[in-house]
This record gives structure tokens, sequence and C-alpha cells, in this order.
């Protein structure tokens, strides 16, 4: 799916989620950028696709349909909510868990986004001169720069970087 196009889906899907004021419709044409208001912001790990966080919030019932669609079992219920678990296998953003999701609180048209960013500790042994780029060869974004810079905007947050890295050097922390 081309991420780049939005389409008549897109924005009825963003509307069933979103009121739009007359001043919320200047600042987008005029290009001003709002900041995320505290109750927007991810304090919890949430799966790709999913609404901004006081939507998700308000709309996820917790049905578990989403745990039963994620091939790999990256997926659990916690507080009625959905969650991501990232720590042991990458999530492929295949999309599964937004496609059955009854509530629209996980939605194709939203952002394939986990929302989750590399943070390299002291035991990174690239940090230590030595030479590793099995961070950097795994991710399918190429986010990873050779100074362990990570590019956020390229980056969705998969996890394939946090599994290649064989000294466990590795946390995904939410941006």
């Amino acid at each position: 799916m081309n991420t780049n196009r939005k389409n008549e889906a897109y924005y009825q899907a963003y509307l069933t989620h979103h009121h739009i004021s007359r001043r919320g419709l200047f600042r987008g044409v005029l290009g001003a950028t709002e900041q995320p208001n505290e109750e927007q912001i991810r304090t919890v790990r949430r799966p790709p696709f999913a609404a901004r966080e006081d939507l998700f919030l308000a709309v996820c019932n917790g049905c578990g349909a989403c745990v039963s669609a994620c091939a790999n079992s990256l997926l659990r219920i916690t507080h009625n909510k959905a969650e991501l678990d990232i720590d042991y296998m990458a999530c492929d953003l295949c999309g599964n868990c937004a496609a059955v999701c009854p509530t629209h609180a996980l939605h194709p048209y939203f952002q394939a986004d986990t929302g989750l960013r590399p943070q390299f500790s002291a035991d990174c042994i690239a940090r230590h001169g030595q030479s590793c780029t099995a961070c950097q060869d795994s991710c399918p974004q190429v986010a990873i720069l050779p100074d362990l810079t990570v590019r956020k905007t390229l980056c969705n947050g998969c996890g394939e970087c946090k599994i290649a890295c064989f000294v466990s050097a590795i946390r995904l922390e939410l941006a």
C-alpha cells in the first residue's frame, strides 16, 4: 500500500476519529502545526496502525480480535486495551490487526508505525570502536546511520534492529 497517497477511504477513516473545526481546517491549509496534547502522547506501546492515543483509548474495547489476528503473537490485552510486546520478535507491519479491528481503533489507513525508536546502550560494541553493522543491515527502512543516529522520520519502529543485535544493546522506547 502506498502510504503517500491519501484517498477517500483514508479521509473517511480519519473523520470517524476526528472532528475538524473551521480553525483546524485553516491551520491545516495554512501549514500551522499543533503540538500534541498531553492526552495524545503515548505512554504505552500500541500496535501499528493505531489511532491517536486519546482516540485509541476511547474506542478500543479490548475485544482481542487484533491479538488473534497477529501471526507473530506480538499483541496482548492489558487493562482492556491492545498493547504491543515487541521484545522477542519484530513486527512485520502486516496490517492483520488493523484489518480485523471492529472499532477502528486500529485501521489500515492510520500510520504503519509502532511509535518505538531504538536507543543504543553502553553495551553496543560499535560504540566501543568495534566493527558491527548488525542493526544497520537488518533495518528495512535504512533508518540507522553508521554513527548510530536514527533517522526518526524513516524509522517505523518494527524492531528488526533490536532482534538483530546479538549483544542486546538496543531498547525500543516510545518516541
